[in-house]
Parts: C-alpha cells; structure tokens; sequence
C-alpha cells in the first residue's frame, strides 16, 4: 500500500512510530499494561492532536475510541508486536490464535470426535514452533475487530460449518489470513513503553 500512497509525510522522525507494515504500531503514552487497538480514523485524530503538542504544553487529551487488548488478546497482540519484522511469523501466529478461539469459544462438530486429539496435537506443535504461549485463564484470542469490518459470526460459522477437521483447518487460515489483511487496512496499535523492552 506504501509504493502506491506517499505515506512519507504521516512518519517523519520524532513520531512515536514503530512499525509501518506489515501491521503499524506506534508507542503509546504510557509504561505498562495493555495495548490498545484503534481504527486508522481514530489514530489520525490523536495524531494531529500530538503534532500540537509540545514539550512544555502537551495537549493529549484526546482518548480515541479503542479497544484494550487485554486476556488473550493482550498476548496475541504482544506476540504479533514481537514477531513485527516477519509477517509469515505473524500470520502463523494468527492462525494459532484462530485455532485456540476454536477450543474455547468458536465450537465444530469436529472437535467432538476422536479428531479433537489430532488438533490439539497441531496446536501444540505450532506453540513450540513458533515458541509462543498465553498466561492465565484466557478465553478469547482473535482481536476485536468492529462489525463493519468483520462479522465475528462469520468465524463461529466457518468453524460449525465445517465437515472434515481439513475443511475446518483449511477454513481458519482462510478467515484468519481475512482478519490480518482486515488488521493491516484499516487499525493502528499502540502499545505501552514496557512491550518495547521486552
């Protein structure tokens, strides 16, 4: 999208950009606790508010209208924030968010065989692949994406709908792959201070 819009302008030095591509995300005003995901409207708005700040009169008070990462997602997005120099890394490790929102939110038919042993066998594989984990008692793990982007149900779909566990599989990298495109469109990350020391 860069080589086609002049973006040069939006990511002078002295702004809080971390990363343009291929997800963009850019350092919050705080040290710890979760990230947040805001549309690219919302970001602008911020960021013309930060280009009126200054040092000695800062003028952040804008909050734009955002979702906190937190739970599993907040994982999810610290591993896609780790992984941000590699976006094949960063699209396997959606898929596996895809596949773990599958044992604890997004029920097939599928699971419900003796084929159940065989994904979590696939799940586990891949956590060590790419040696990754989630903490806690997380229940969610794709990132919340608004309704006029993505319709959530069109997961929980795919994922009953689907007769074979390759369909099912087939049919999660497909929707995944979708919500990361969806991810790179059209929201802007901003992390605090202490996932950059990480």
């Amino acid at each position: 999208m860069a080589d086609i819009i002049d973006l040069s302008s939006r990511f002078k030095s002295g702004h809080n950009l971390i990363a343009v591509s291929p997800l963009e995300f850019r350092k919050g005003e705080w040290l710890s606790g979760n990230a947040i995901l805001c549309t690219r409207e919302e970001s602008a708005k911020l960021e013309a508010q930060r280009k009126k700040s200054t040092p000695d009169r800062p003028l952040m008070t804008l909050v734009p209208h955002h979702r906190t990462l937190e739970g599993g997602c907040h994982y999810t997005c610290l591993w896609l924030f780790r992984f941000r120099e590699d976006e094949k890394r960063m699209r396997r490790l959606y898929r596996l968010a895809g596949l773990m929102e599958c044992v604890t939110g997004a029920p097939s038919p599928v699971l419900r065989t003796d084929l159940v042993r065989r994904f979590f066998k696939i799940i586990n594989e891949e956590r060590e692949k790419l040696n990754v984990s989630w903490r806690g008692n997380v229940r969610s793990f794709l990132l919340p994406l608004r309704i006029e982007h993505y319709d959530p149900a069109v997961f929980l779909e795919v994922v009953s709908n689907a007769p074979s566990l390759k369909e099912l599989l087939g049919g999660i990298e497909r929707e995944t792959d979708s919500q990361f495109d969806i991810l790179a469109a059209n929201y802007v990350f901003y992390v605090p201070s202490a996932f950059l020391s990480r």
